[in-house]
């Protein structure tokens, strides 16, 4: 039986009585905990977990090792979504984490944001290394001057001297005039790297894969890159290439919706299919999957009403 994962916006047809999934045979509707981290900013959680229920939609969940991800992910075949939504609320109620540290960071480097949220990150960090520090045993603590060293004040005050005109980053590397956007057929993915190659004349040495994300860089790290998290990582690198790329990258409160987007893009190369109702996506994932190879079929849900 097909595994198909649902994107959050497929929960709304149901929700909204356009289409009842709940009615179709022969197929298996998976979704994520990213599913959960969506509806935790919603303003009713419940209705979209009884949604996720009535369409009987199984847990999809990455395996890790050592706190990484191993590359593999399985079905968990017990309990509702409102049960495993409870221990998602639970566990991640367990620590004082900012999950939206680094929001001012992405959004710059897409062209967005301001120079003052920017400017906050080196404290926010500072004060959310300090947080995680307590919680550790005594013996893996950090020690207060190992964590202050922790400061990049320097580097971002440089980012924001260079400005945030993502239009002459994308020339920079070849992409004027949204040439990047505007990239149709086959093997779009390298068809933009053959474009930015001959931009890059001092890094002889750098892939497709590394600039993309599914490799890591070389000399910078040094832990291999899972598929989820090199799609998660290509998905950034495109937002700034403005490949199938919307506005919402550069807007603060919204930052975490392209996330989810990007985190669901990844968890989809898990199943057979990805049903979605935003095209974007959709055309995003099948040049990331044809790319990598991934046999995942990208399918648009389009609202007739």
């Amino acid at each position: 039986m097909p595994f198909v994962y649902i994107d959050q916006n497929v929960l709304g047809f149901q929700l909204d009585g356009k289409i009842n999934f709940s009615g179709i045979s022969g197929l298996r509707f998976v979704y994520s905990k990213v599913h959960f981290a969506e509806i935790r900013r919603s303003q009713n959680p419940e209705s979209y977990l009884r949604a996720l229920r009535d369409i009987g939609a199984t847990l999809l969940e990455l395996q890790m090792d050592n706190f990484k991800f191993t590359g593999s992910a399985t079905l968990v075949e017990e309990g509702f979504p409102e049960e495993h939504y409870s221990r998602y609320m639970e566990s991640i109620g367990e620590v004082n984490f900012d999950e939206g540290i680094f929001d001012p960071f992405q959004v710059w480097v897409n062209g967005g944001g301001n120079a003052d949220l920017l400017r906050s990150l080196p404290n926010r960090f500072l004060a959310q290394l300090q947080t995680l520090n307590e919680y550790l045993p005594e013996d893996l603590r950090l020690c207060k001057e190992h964590i202050s060293d922790v400061m990049f004040s320097d580097t971002l005050e440089q980012m924001i001297a260079d400005g945030n005109d993502v239009e002459n980053k994308r020339a920079a590397l070849g992409g004027m005039k949204g040439r990047f956007g505007s990239i149709k057929g086959e093997n779009q993915i390298l068809q933009i790297w053959k474009i930015i190659k001959p931009f890059l004349p001092s890094c002889s040495n750098l892939t497709s894969d590394h600039f993309f994300g599914f490799e890591p860089i070389p000399g910078i790290e040094n832990e291999p890159v899972s598929i989820y998290l090199g799609i998660v990582r290509c998905c950034a690198v495109l937002d700034i290439l403005g490949f199938k790329a919307e506005k919402k990258s550069r807007r603060i409160e919204k930052i975490a919706n392209v996330r989810s987007d990007a985190a669901h893009i990844g968890m989809a190369a898990f199943c057979q299919a990805l049903l979605s109702s935003d095209r974007r996506l959709t055309e995003r994932a099948k040049a990331i999957y044809q790319y990598k190879g991934i046999g995942t079929v990208p399918l648009i849900l389009e609202d007739a009403s």
